[in-house]
C-alpha cells in the first residue's frame, strides 16, 4: 500500500488562492493522502471555505494556530495533527500538477538516504511562457545569498536530468517525517525569512542525508512578483515592516548558527549593516521610510544576537488546535 501523504498547506488571509490550491492537491494522483490547512489566524472567510470543502472530502483538515505566528508556526501547527510517514508543505499560492506527489514519492525511492525532496516551481509570464522560479539552491556563506539554479529558464530549454542535488527549496517541499521530528520542526522564532533554508540545511546536511529537486514533480508559483509590476521591494520579500525586519534579523541569525565562526562574523558586522545601508537607502527612495526603520532595526536585532522581541516574535504552537475536522 502507498505511504500516507500529509500535505500541510500553510495560510494566512488568502482564501479564494488557498481553495484553488487545495482543488489541485485533491486533484493528486496519489490516492493515499490527507491535506491540511495550517490556518495561521486568518481573519478572512478561510476558516468557512474550508469547511465547506471537507464537507466533500474526508482528506480534508482544518487546524488554527492560537494566535498569528507566521509560517513556519503555521506549519508547525499543521504537522503536529498530520499522521503521514511523509509530509508535503506547500504555499496557499500554488496550483499543484497531478503527477507531482507520485514524482517526488518516486525521487525518494531513487535515493534511499534522502529526506527532502522539493518539486520544480514554475512561473507563468504575462506572455503565458513558463519559466523555473526554483529546480536547486545554493547560496554564498560570505554573504547569505540565496541563489537559484536556472531561474527564469524557459521549461524547453531545461537539462535532460530528473533529479537535481540541493539542501533547501522555498515555496513547496516533501519530508520524512522522521527527519521532521528529529529536528524538531520548523523554527518559529524566524517567523518568516530564511526560515525555509535553515530548516532544508538542518534536515540535510545536519542530519547528514541528501536532498533533491524533482524535474518531473511540478507546481505552478501563482504568486510570481515583478519587480516592474509590484514594485521593487516587495518583490524583494520586504514589502511591509514586518517582512523587512524579520529579513534583516534573520539573515543573521541563519549565518550565525551555519557558517563558520568567521563568515557569521563578517555576515553580522560587514555584510548586514552594509545591507542595511543598501535596503535602507533604497526604501527610502521608494519613499518607505518604515521599511528602512524595520530593516535597520531588525539588523541591530540580528547583529546582538536579540531574535525574538514583543511585537515581532513567534508564538508556541503547543495549543494548536483543530476546530473541525471531516
Amino acid at each position: 500500500m502507498k505511504p500516507l501523504v500529509s500535505v500541510v498547506i500553510p495560510t494566512y488571509n488568502r482564501s479564494e488562492m488557498l481553495c484553488q490550491c487545495i482543488r489541485s492537491v485533491l486533484a493528486s494522483d496519489w490516492g493515499n493522502l490527507e491535506v491540511i490547512i495550517a490556518d495561521d489566524c486568518s481573519p478572512d472567510d478561510t476558516a468557512q471555505r474550508v469547511r465547506e470543502l471537507a464537507r466533500g472530502d474526508m482528506r480534508v483538515k482544518y487546524a488554527r494556530t492560537p494566535e498569528n505566528g507566521f509560517t513556519s508556526a503555521a506549519r508547525n501547527c499543521g504537522a503536529k495533527v498530520a499522521k503521514g510517514k511523509y509530509l508535503f508543505f506547500i504555499d496557499d499560492d500554488n496550483e499543484l500538477e497531478p503527477m507531482a506527489i507520485s514524482e517526488m514519492m518516486a525521487c525518494f525511492a531513487r535515493h534511499p538516504k534522502a529526506t527532502f525532496v522539493a518539486p520544480m516551481t514554475m512561473h507563468r509570464r504575462k506572455d503565458g511562457q513558463l519559466i523555473v522560479w526554483s529546480l536547486g539552491c545554493t547560496f554564498d556563506p560570505w554573504t547569505t545569498i540565496i541563489h537559484e539554479y536556472l531561474k527564469n529558464t524557459p521549461l524547453d530549454k531545461i537539462p535532460a536530468r530528473i533529479d537535481y542535488p540541493t539542501t533547501c527549496a522555498p515555496n513547496a517541499f516533501a519530508v520524512t517525517r522522521d527527519a521532521f521530528d528529529k529536528v524538531d520542526g520548523f523554527d518559529a522564532g524566524y517567523g518568516m525569512q530564511f526560515d525555509e533554508t535553515d530548516f532544508g540545511l538542518r534536515t540535510t546536511k545536519g542530519l547528514g542525508t541528501e536532498g533533491y529537486f524533482c524535474a518531473k514533480a511540478r507546481t505552478l508559483h501563482l504568486g510570481y512578483l515583478d519587480s516592474a509590476e509590484v514594485g521593487l521591494l516587495r518583490a524583494l520579500g520586504m514589502g511591509n515592516p514586518r517582512r523587512a525586519y524579520c529579513f534583516g534579523r534573520n539573515r543573521v541569525k541563519f549565518a550565525r548558527r551555519h557558517f563558520s565562526f568567521v563568515q557569521a562574523l563578517i555576515c553580522a558586522f560587514v555584510a548586514a549593516p552594509a545591507s542595511a545601508v543598501h535596503y535602507g537607502f533604497m526604501a527610502l527612495k521608494c519613499k518607505h521610510p518604515d521599511i528602512a526603520f524595520a530593516y535597520f532595526k531588525g539588523t541591530l536585532a540580528g547583529m546582538f544576537g536579540i531574535y525574538l522581541s514583543k511585537f515581532y516574535s513567534a508564538f508556541d504552537n503547543s495549543s494548536c488546535s483543530m476546530p473541525f475536522h471531516s
